[in-house]
């Protein structure tokens, strides 16, 4: 009994040393450098600020990621936030911010992580992928490479560490903010599966103008959580390469609604999809231009559009009309391009609508 005993002591004594924090000894202006993060490793009732170590770069120095952890002193869920999983995606870095600005470790019950700024390679090229230099260079969609590898190119171990190092144990419920790509626009807008009960949950407690019903994309953060048993969300906040105070504002009270409703903080809830009178499609409908030239978008984000509708013009460089676009569904207008340039392929208005084949209810 005696050894028997001994051996579960130290068998959870080893478990433990696994899952600690691992500090590397470093600082980065100040702040400790760590490559693995144990919330439960942390004392209580505090904020603190790391550089995640990440995955080492052509001239043999690491990316770092920011980190912001709140140990509430009571114990609770735990809510990872995440920004810039595409580099130019970058309103969710303010919303994490904010989050952070208002939470009180002293009343928090539970634990909220915040990475700001998950793709650095991204962010620093100006570019949505995470930039490879190997070969003369090459780029990858860092979203969709979940949850990595360990042996793989730079952005597979990236994503790989940031899984299994900064992820794994540390959070019950993920939020992943994004915006559109450059040259074009989302309102404040969700993707969430709604075969999943606490997602669709979490999903409506966002005053979100648009949330898509959405079976998941594979290799992206939000399906690889919910893969994994892990309610997700992906966040769409608007415009890239720029702050959009209401929709920022907006996903704050999201953020505090899911704490609120999780018991995390004290508080009532805010505006949610009821109240927003949130527009709720299961699929999605791309309209692209054909051909290159000048595109004159007809409609606005969030116009109810019907079948036939005239929705773009592009015109060739003496103003000659070329091609003429129509809505492909009812529905409302989810993205619009907002770049007059578009060549062949480009999105130019984008549709959400309700398919009512039984199949697609949960999303298509």
């Amino acid at each position: 009994m005696y050894k028997v005993t001994m051996l579960a002591v130290f068998l959870a004594g080893a478990l433990n040393a696994q899952a600690a924090t691992v500090y590397t000894g470093d600082k980065i202006d100040g702040n400790p450098v760590i490559s693995k993060l144990d919330v439960d490793d942390l004392e209580a009732g505090k904020v603190y600020r790391f550089m995640f170590q990440g995955v080492s770069n052509g001239i043999g120095q690491h990316w770092y990621v920011p980190v912001l952890v709140a140990k509430g002193a009571q114990p609770g869920p735990k809510l990872g936030l995440q920004a810039a999983i595409h580099g130019d995606e970058l309103n969710g870095t303010r919303v994490i911010q904010q989050v952070f600005e208002k939470l009180d470790p002293a009343q928090l019950k539970g634990t909220v992580v915040g990475a700001i700024g998950a793709n650095p390679s991204g962010m620093l090229a100006n570019n949505r992928n995470w930039q490879l230099v190997n070969d003369g260079g090459d780029m990858v969609d860092f979203n969709r490479i979940w949850p990595g590898k360990e042996k793989g190119n730079s952005a597979e171990q990236h994503a790989w560490l940031l899984w299994n190092n900064l992820w794994a144990g540390n959070a019950a419920m993920f939020v992943d903010m994004h915006t559109q790509s450059r040259g074009t626009e989302y309102p404040l807008f969700i993707y969430a599966d709604y075969r999943n009960p606490q997602v669709k949950q979490m999903a409506e407690l966002f005053p979100a103008d648009q949330i898509k019903a959405d079976p998941g994309e594979k290799g992206s953060v939000e399906t690889t959580f919910v893969e994994n048993k892990i309610p997700a969300i992906t966040l769409e906040i608007g415009k890239p390469k720029l702050y959009q105070p209401e929709l920022i504002a907006r996903s704050l009270v999201g953020v505090n609604n899911l704490m609120i409703q999780q018991g995390m903080i004290d508080g009532k809830l805010g505006a949610t999809a009821k109240e927003q009178k949130t527009f709720v499609g299961n699929e999605m409908s791309s309209i692209r231009a054909e051909v290159g030239g000048f595109a004159e978008i007809l409609v606005k984000v969030g116009d109810s559009v019907v079948k036939g509708q005239k929705v773009a013009i592009q015109r060739n460089a003496f103003g000659d009309t070329i091609r003429e676009y129509t809505a492909s569904h009812d529905g409302k207008v989810l993205a619009i391009g907002n770049d007059p340039l578009r060549e062949a392929r480009g999105l130019l208005v984008r549709i959400l609508f309700n398919n009512p084949d039984p199949q697609c209810a949960d999303g298509c």
